[in-house]
């Protein structure tokens, strides 16, 4: 135990005196490397003076030019160093002299950062080569002295702390007397000062650990106060012991565990030292030093999470309100809270990652896996109200903060999932009652603070989303997770709130003046129409409200010529193309029906014409284009969903997958594929994106593709394929090879890709032509067990010959050489069958007849070849 504590304490010192040495020696040599290019060019700059002063001298005379035009002044030594020396206005006369003409001064040729063990050591790098040289002689100075026993126990760890102190008193003295004692620089006192630090830390652990004379209690506090006064010191001597105090502080209740498991005890100390942290690094200016703090704090956030039980809900509680102080309103409002700000910010801006955000979602988020762990339903809503106390109050102090009301929003949603559901729904009164209540108290406050604000600060358009956002999401949410039983009493009281809302929305629009405002109270008025009628239908129409709402924002949006953002079309189609596209494979939604048609036929014809009608009306030309790749998405998922559905009559089951099943499942994948790469031709900031998804989902039909067609295909295994010339095969090779043609034709690849492209077409053409001959022959099996029949034999050159000789043909009228080759080298090899194998049972003369007969049409084959390549014209 005792060397793996030395151990450990030496690596890391030595890795941050490392880290430390290595950042000044980059400084040291980029300073180097600036006085080295100085120096140059004044050497230079010397050179062409005295060169000037040799030409002047050596010139003759001219009394009228010299009384005309002074001597040129002299260049300054500021001057660049390829700036030539001025010249008279006639400079002939006087530089035809012997001597030699000023050359332009050479271009100093670029340094390489090169390690100097010199200038390290003269620059401050000794300094933390001392500064480690006295921790380790410390920490050795302590094993030493417990290896050979030289000392009692006792007096070694008076000894070292007191050595450690000395340090830091010797640390003290240097800064206080540096001027006496020629100290031009604080990294001597931060040496001294952080090998004392760390000398003292080790002691107060080996006397914790190693002896046990001071209880764990008594440790704790010992270690707290040496790494608070490193913090301290930082201060005084720079941001590096303020690094080592911080990481010391965090680490004191991991290295010394009382036993006692108490959660108020371990966030309070966290808090405490958090707080030093935060406030030391505004001190310092340094944002790694806050940064450092953050790490820290949210770590034993999260680790008390996990050991808190459900009596401590107040207290993570509490200290979700200290995290939001310290990491996110002291650096926006000030320490005492002061700050404010009105004015409104773009969407951009609010949304751009900040240190802030990640310390409002972080605490939000462990707050909620508190929550999901110890299930305190009696009081979260309590939790919630409180919460959002603070949250809306801060967003109303301070626009930067306009995004903390939909973190609230979507706290409240998560809330209302882990509420417990009621175990009866008899009495009528339920709606009243438990996360009912909740629902309808989150929408009217959500409502009432979005109003609040828009008639108090008229230019911050964040409340217009969320007054459309919050009775939407509530309500919408509460009632499809409502179970059956609740419908029956849930719905007219909704459906009254819904309305109510509704008409209230009417009446602003009306009256408002504002156009955005307009829209965006029509906006409200429509969704809660539309939800209204997807509550009263079913659950799958609420993709067709969804869709609705973005051709009524489009079409408003023309109505009234008001931009409406493009980033809310997007969120709300990336909703109806997720459920579009997912709702397939969910088993609640497998064989739901919409008047007793099969939900899909229903829903993606109708989103496909309200899409086509947001097209028509919506005036941002970068959001057709998106709108037109969303359309031909749906089109897909059409086509796919519909065919797996009626081929099989039902959709793939991703954990055994049959071969048919298979089949669809890669070519839907491939289709869709196609369309992404459609898409990533219409949208410009996207296509990266839609590249990407494109060439996984090919990357998965190939997969499935090379599973059906080499491992478990049907020539090797007994697979049914149908029977009659129209089969499974046309989808399993024919459909595949026709999409990856359309590819090529629309260039949706790169060039690169063609190559590879025309090949898989080939295989795929290949091996449907001859599935298809074996199919016809075998009453709709490939596998190539018994013997060919020699009428199937004959069949596949036949066919193979006319497919030779139609491509040469159609190669010679598009001039394509490619294709000309290829067709000539189909047609040799369907000779060489012909010959070889379709009259494998012949013998004698007929046998050699036939391999005469074969080297005839080969010579006349190539002879053909080459008379079509001469009448090609010659190249230039």
């Amino acid at each position: 135990m005792e060397t793996e504590l030395f151990s450990i304490l030496f690596n890391v010192f030595l890795l941050v005196g490392v880290l430390f040495a290595f950042k000044s020696r980059q400084q040291i040599s980029t300073l180097l490397q600036q006085i080295g290019l100085l120096q140059k060019t004044v050497e230079s700059q010397s050179r062409q003076i005295e060169e000037l002063k040799q030409q002047i001298k050596s010139a003759p005379s001219d009394p009228v030019r010299d009384v005309a035009k002074p001597t040129p002044a002299v260049p300054q030594a500021t001057a660049s160093v390829n700036t030539p020396p001025p010249v008279s206005a006639k400079p002939a006369a006087p530089l035809k002299s012997p001597t030699t003409p000023a050359k332009p001064a050479k271009q100093v040729p670029k340094t390489v950062s090169t390690f100097d063990f010199e200038a390290w050591l003269r620059g401050n790098g000794i300094f933390w080569l001392g500064a480690a040289v006295l921790a380790i002689g410390g920490i050795f100075l302590a094993k030493y002295s417990i290896e050979a026993g030289l000392l009692p126990p006792s007096v070694r760890v008076i000894l070292g702390a007191l050595f450690g102190c000395a340090l830091v008193a010797a640390a003290e003295l240097a800064n206080h007397f540096k001027a006496r004692l020629r100290i031009n620089t604080p990294y001597i006192s931060a040496a001294l000062a952080s090998g004392g630090v760390i000398t003292c830390f080790a002691m107060a652990l080996v006397a914790f650990d190693f002896y046990q004379f001071i209880s764990a209690n008594v440790a704790f506090g010992v270690l707290a106060i040496i790494s608070l006064a490193s913090t301290y010191l930082a201060l005084r001597f720079g941001p590096v012991l303020a690094g080592i105090g911080i990481i010391g502080s965090y680490a004191v209740p991991a290295l010394v565990s009382t036993g006692s498991n108490n959660v108020f005890a371990l966030l309070l100390y966290v808090a405490f030292v958090s707080l030093s942290a935060v406030w030391v690094a505004e001190y310092v200016k340094q944002r790694w030093v806050w940064w450092q703090g953050f790490a820290g704090h949210f770590i034993w956030f999260a680790i008390a999470t996990v050991m808190a039980s459900t009596s401590d809900v107040w207290i993570l509680f509490v200290f979700t309100l200290v995290s939001l102080y310290l990491f996110v309103l002291s650096g926006v409002l000030g320490w005492a809270l002061t700050g404010t700000m009105t004015a409104a910010l773009s969407v951009k801006t609010l949304l751009m990652p900040r240190k802030e955000q990640t310390g409002v979602v972080l605490s939000l988020w462990l707050l909620y896996v508190f929550i999901m762990l110890s299930n305190p339903n009696d009081v979260l809503g309590w939790i919630n109200l409180l919460l959002a106390d603070v949250m809306l109050v801060a967003a109303f102090r301070h626009s930067a903060l306009d995004t903390w009301p939909f973190f609230m929003l979507l706290f409240a949603l998560l809330s209302y999932e882990n509420m417990h559901d009621l175990t009866s729904f008899e009495d009528g009164l339920f709606p009243f009652n438990g996360r009912y209540l909740f629902a309808q108290l989150v929408t009217l406050s959500g409502i009432a603070f979005s109003v609040f604000m828009l008639v108090r600060f008229a230019d911050r358009p964040a409340y217009l989303l969320l007054l459309v956002l919050t009775p939407v999401s509530m309500l919408g949410v509460s009632y499809v997770t409502a179970p059956v039983e609740a419908e029956t009493y849930l719905y007219p009281l909704w459906a009254l709130y819904m309305a109510l809302i509704g008409a209230g929305a009417s009446i602003a629009a009306v009256k408002s003046r504002v156009p955005i405002r307009q829209v965006t109270y029509l906006i409200l008025a429509n969704s809660m129409l539309a939800l209204c009628f997807t509550m009263l239908l079913s659950a799958s129409t609420l993709t067709l409200a969804i869709t609705v709402q973005v051709a009524s924002m489009s079409y408003l949006s023309w109505k009234f010529k008001v931009r409406i953002p493009d980033w809310l079309y997007k969120a709300a189609l990336l909703v109806v193309i997720c459920r579009l596209t997912l709702s397939p494979w969910v088993a609640h939604y497998k064989h739901e029906t919409i008047l007793g048609i099969h939900w899909t036929l229903v829903v993606y014809p109708m989103a496909l014409a309200l899409v086509g009608f947001a097209i028509k009306y919506n005036p941002s030309t970068p959001m057709r284009a998106w709108l037109q790749g969303v359309m031909l998405h749906i089109v897909a998922l059409l086509v796919t969903t519909e065919t797996s559905y009626l081929l099989t009559g039902d959709y793939p089951d991703f954990v055994n997958l049959s071969y048919t099943e298979s089949i669809l499942l890669s070519l839907n994948w491939l289709v869709l594929s196609a369309v992404y790469f459609w898409r990533s031709h219409l949208s410009g900031s996207l296509s990266g994106l839609y590249q990407k998804a494109g060439l996984a989902l090919m990357a998965l039909a190939t997969l499935l593709q090379m599973d059906i067609s080499l491992l478990h295909s049907p020539f090797i295994t007994q697979q049914f394929v149908g029977e009659g010339w129209v089969n499974w095969l046309w989808l399993q090779w024919l459909m595949p090879a026709v999409v990856l043609a359309i590819v090529m034709k629309f260039q949706l690849l790169p060039k690169q890709y063609s190559n590879a492209i025309l090949s898989v077409i080939a295989v795929l053409g290949f091996l449907f032509i001859n599935g298809e001959i074996r199919a016809l022959f075998n009453l709709g099996y490939l596998r190539l067990g018994p013997p060919i029949q020699q009428a199937e034999l004959y069949t596949y050159s036949v066919v193979w010959l006319a497919i030779s000789t139609l491509t040469i043909y159609l190669a010679q009228l598009r001039e394509n050489s490619a294709l000309v080759k290829a067709g000539f080298i189909g047609l040799a090899v369907v000779l060489l069958k012909a010959f070889v194998v379709d009259m494998a049972h012949l013998e004698g003369l007929f046998r050699a007849l036939s391999f005469i007969g074969l080297g005839l049409c080969l010579v006349e084959i190539g002879w053909l070849f080459q008379k079509m390549q001469k009448n090609e014209p010659e190249p230039v």
